[in-house]
C-alpha cells in the first residue's frame, strides 16, 4: 500500500570563483583555488498529502543559524511549508565555503546560495510520486574513531590536545558508533530514493586549497551507479569521532574515493535486506533549548586575544605552542573564549524532532557526540530513528559528562558547561515521542 509521495532533487552548489574554506584555522587565508570534488545541495520532499517535509542535505561544514532562518522563511512564503517541516542538514565536510567569513566574496555566495536552496524545493515537489517505505542498518567496521584517548599516563589526549610523544596510546575513551541506517522510498515509475544516515568527519581530503565534498561525493556517486537510486546522505552525531585513528595497527587509510566506495560497500548488504514499515501521517515537534553560557575563563581574555594574534601573524604551530604555554588546550580553546565573553548568561536555539510511518529523524545544531546518538536510537519509539547533529544551524560541540571529566578538545571549546548536553538529550527525547 503506498502511504507517502516523495520527490527528489538536486543542484551543485560550487562558486565560480574563489572563496575562503571552512573546517580548518585561519580559514579567510585558505581560498580555494580548484574543485576535487563538486558540491551538491539535495532536498528530498516527502508528503502525505496533507503535510509535507523538505530534507535537505548540504555539502557544507555547517549552515549557520542566520542562513537557516532566511531559507526557511523564504520557502514558507514561496511554497507554504511551515518553517518547522523543514530540515538542512549539513555533511561537515572540511573543505567548502567557510559561511562565516566576512569576505565579501562569501556574501555573494551566500545570496547564491540562498536562491539555489530556496528554488531547489520546486523540482523536489514536482518529482513527488506514491512510494513505499523500507528500513534497514548494519554495522561498518574500520571507518570510525573515536579521536579522545587513554593515555600512559592516565591522562587523556585527542587530536588537538594531550601529550601523545611522552606517552603511549592505550584505548579509545568510548567504542564507536559504526552503525549505518538507511531508508527506500519505493516509487511506482520513478528512481527510487534513498536517505542514508552515517556518523563521522569526512575531512580525508581536507586542509589544501581544493574545494572537496569529500568521502560524501563518492559514497554517493557510486551508491546511485550501482544501485540505479537517487541518494542522500544526513549527518549523524560525529562530533568526538575521526575517519581515521592514531592507534597503531588501526585504518588511518586518507584516500576519499577509497573510503566512499567502501561505504558504498557496506551499504549494499543493508539495501539487500531491508523491511517495510508501516505508514502514518508526517508529525513535527519543535521547542527552543537554553543553556548556561561557559563564562569560567571570562578573566584570560586578554591572553586568548594575544593567542589568535599569533594565530594570525605565525600560524596554528607556534600560536599552539604559546596557547599550552599560557593555559589553553590549543588555538580553538582561546578562540572559544572570546566567543563565550561576547555571548549572554544563556544560550538559546531550536531543536526538535519529524516522523514519517514509523521513521523519524531527531535532530539539533551541534556537533553531538556518537554516544548521544547511540543512547537516543536505543531509546527510540522508533523502528528506525536518524538522530542528525549539524541540523537547522551551526552551535558547535555538546561533549558528554564522561568527556568533560577527561577534559580537552571539544570540551574546551563548547559554549556550555558539563551536564548541559545530558539536558539537551533529554529534550531531544521528548521531542521524539511528542511525534509517534
Amino acid at each position: 500500500m503506498n502511504c507517502f509521495k516523495t520527490g527528489f532533487a538536486k543542484v551543485n552548489i560550487v562558486p565560480s570563483y574563489p572563496v575562503p574554506l571552512a573546517g580548518y584555522g585561519n580559514s579567510h587565508k585558505r581560498l580555494h583555488e580548484n574543485v576535487l570534488d563538486p558540491l551538491y545541495a539535495i532536498c528530498i520532499a516527502v508528503s502525505d498529502g496533507e503535510n509535507t517535509l523538505l530534507l535537505y542535505h548540504l555539502d557544507l561544514t555547517g549552515f549557520p543559524d542566520e542562513n537557516v532562518a532566511v531559507c526557511k522563511d523564504a520557502i514558507e512564503k514561496t511554497y507554504g511549508i511551515p518553517k518547522q517541516n523543514v530540515l538542512f542538514n549539513s555533511t561537515h565536510n572540511h573543505s567548502a565555503p567557510h559561511l562565516l567569513s566576512p569576505l565579501e566574496s562569501i556574501k555573494v555566495y551566500t545570496k547564491e546560495l540562498h536562491e539555489k536552496l530556496i528554488g531547489l524545493a520546486a523540482p523536489a515537489l514536482a518529482d513527488l510520486e506514491e512510494s513505499t517505505i523500507m528500513i534497514g542498518s548494519g554495522k561498518i567496521e574500520g571507518h570510525n574513531y573515536v579521536r579522545r584517548y587513554l593515555l600512559s599516563d592516565g591522562s587523556y589526549g585527542g587530536d588537538n590536545f594531550g601529550d601523545f610523544e611522552n606517552n603511549t596510546i592505550l584505548a579509545h575513551e568510548t567504542e564507536a558508533d559504526n552503525t549505518m541506517q538507511a531508508v527506500r522510498f519505493v516509487r511506482k515509475t520513478k528512481k527510487d530514493i534513498v536517505m542514508v544516515n552515517w556518523q563521522g568527519h569526512p575531512h580525508l581530503a581536507g586542509g589544501t586549497k581544493s574545494m572537496t565534498s569529500d568521502l560524501v561525493e563518492h559514497f554517493r556517486n557510486t551508491v546511485e551507479a550501482e544501485h540505479d537510486v537517487h541518494m542522500a546522505f544526513y549527518q549523524g552525531c560525529g562530533g568526538n569521532l575521526n575517519s581515521h585513528s592514531r592507534i597503531p595497527g588501526e585504518n588511518r587509510d586518507r584516500d576519499h574515493v577509497k573510503a566512499g566506495r567502501e561505504l558504498a560497500a557496506g551499504l549494499t548488504p543493508i539495501l539487500a535486506g531491508m523491511r517495510p514499515v508501516k505508514c502514518g501521517s508526517i508529525k513535527t515537534s519543535i521547542t527552543t533549548f537554553t543553556g548556561p553560557v561557559n563564562h569560567s575563563l571570562d578573566h584570560k581574555l586578554d591572553i586568548a586575544l594575544k593567542v589568535l594574534d599569533m594565530w594570525e601573524e605565525k600560524g596554528v604551530r607556534e600560536a599552539n605552542v604559546f596557547a599550552r604555554a599560557n593555559g589553553f588546550n590549543s588555538v580553538y580553546h582561546a578562540n572559544a573564549v572570546k566567543r563565550r565573553y561576547n555571548m549572554p548568561e544563556t544560550h538559546s536555539y531550536q531543536i526538535g524532532a519529524v516522523s514519517f510511518g514509523d521513521v523519524c529523524i531527531a535532530w539539533a545544531p551541534n556537533e553531538l557526540y556518537d554516544t548521544t546518538g547511540m543512547f537516543l536510537k536505543a531509546s527510540s519509539p522508533f523502528e528506525m530513528t536518524f538522530v542528525c547533529g549539524y541540523t537547522n544551524g551551526s552551535n558547535g560541540y555538546m561533549p558528554t559528562i564522561k568527556a568533560y571529566a577527561h577534559g580537552g578538545y571539544g570540551c574546551d571549546t563548547c559554549r556550555f558547561p558539563a551536564g548541559v548536553t545530558e539536558k539537551l538529550t533529554m529534550e531531544l527525547l521528548g521531542q521524539m515521542v511528542n511525534v509517534k
